[in-house]
């Protein structure tokens, strides 16, 4: 599978740090929610922390291996508003205030300073999202910071404290196509269970230069730098019927989905009458001068599904060995029946 990459620009004003790293805690939720007919909605969430120089990052692009279109991307900041969703994703107690002269933007607080530091929750519109084709292959969508809250406020006044600076944002993709972050196929050395199951095998990469076409890196570079990262969290979120989950490394944890809880996030793709379970990956980086520099997670997983073909193959096996069995059983007889009449 060829690599995303994840990239930013400074503002011109800040040309002068281009060559410094600047680092962000990135989220990433994979979710595989099953729907009505045995098939699956899937898609993936992107958040980003930037930490501490959200004042002077001018745009963040993600360069997709696939075509993404506009229509498959949507905010999710203006939904995080709702403290309660906010609190459940974060998995702690946050406090979100609006910010009157900045409508786009909210003052998230965490009610234990000690949990995470303040930050600054920014809603996502179309003219922030700019899509491009890459000539060389892929899409590279990027996503302009196009302001920052105005001075007058709390979150301003207080610019001079790093903790403050720092920006979330989040958004969507959808309709991923098969085979550009995950492929399927069938089981092969299990006669009986592949007309039952298929195996699905997804392969994220983040930031592998080496897994990138040479000319894509060069196009995606130009006058753009890879962000790196503090944190590292994945989830993936896939059906409670999925027999067997593995991967190049263990979960942290896992918990069940409340999907009543989760509705207003999900949106369309919530199904009541599914569970579904969400998976917890971590990384953290060693010290802040040795960030993450690239990330990936391969999941291979088996899954119910029903291979209507293949059924109704093994049930006409089934009749045809059963006519067979009749039509050598019956002479069989016969002829048992008649050595008996002779003796």
């Amino acid at each position: 599978m060829n690599s995303l990459g994840i990239l930013y620009t400074m503002k011109a004003s800040a040309t002068p740090r281009m060559n410094s790293k600047v680092t962000a805690e990135l989220h990433v939720n994979y979710w595989k929610v099953p729907k009505q007919g045995g098939s699956y909605h899937r898609f993936l969430d992107f958040g980003v922390m930037i930490n501490q120089v959200a004042h002077e990052i001018d745009s963040i692009s993600f360069y997709f291996p696939c075509q993404i279109h506009g229509g498959d991307i949507t905010d999710l900041g203006g939904k995080l508003k709702d403290s309660s969703l906010l609190c459940t994703l974060f998995n702690m107690d946050m406090q979100v205030q609006n910010i009157s002269s900045s409508p786009s933007y909210s003052m998230v607080t965490p009610k234990r300073t000690s949990d995470r530091h303040s930050f600054w929750l920014y809603e996502l519109g179309t003219t922030n999202f700019q899509l491009s084709s890459v000539k060389s292959g892929g899409t590279l969508l990027s996503i302009r910071i196009k302001s920052q809250p105005k001075s007058g406020n709390q979150i301003n006044r207080a610019s001079t404290d790093t903790i403050n600076r720092n920006l979330y944002f989040r958004f969507r993709v959808k309709n991923i196509p098969v085979n550009s972050i995950f492929s399927e196929e069938q089981i092969s050395n299990d006669f009986l269970q592949s007309a039952f199951s298929r195996t699905e095998m997804m392969d994220l990469r983040i930031n592998e230069i080496r897994e990138m076409d040479k000319k894509v890196f060069e196009d995606i570079t130009e006058g753009r730098n890879f962000l790196t990262f503090s944190k590292f969290h994945f989830f993936f979120i896939g059906s409670s019927e999925d027999e067997k989950i593995e991967g190049n490394t263990s979960y942290n944890d896992c918990r069940l989905i409340d999907t009543n809880r989760w509705k207003a996030y999900m949106n369309e793709f919530a199904n009541e009458s599914k569970k579904c379970i969400a998976y917890h990956w971590k990384r953290v980086q060693d010290s802040p001068d040795k960030p993450i520099i690239k990330c990936n997670v391969f999941l291979r997983t088996i899954y119910s599904s029903l291979n209507w073909k293949k059924v109704f193959k093994y049930c006409g096996v089934i009749v045809i060995l059963n006519i067979i069995a009749c039509l050598i059983f019956e002479p069989l007889k016969y002829l048992f029946l008649l050595m008996i009449k002779l003796i």
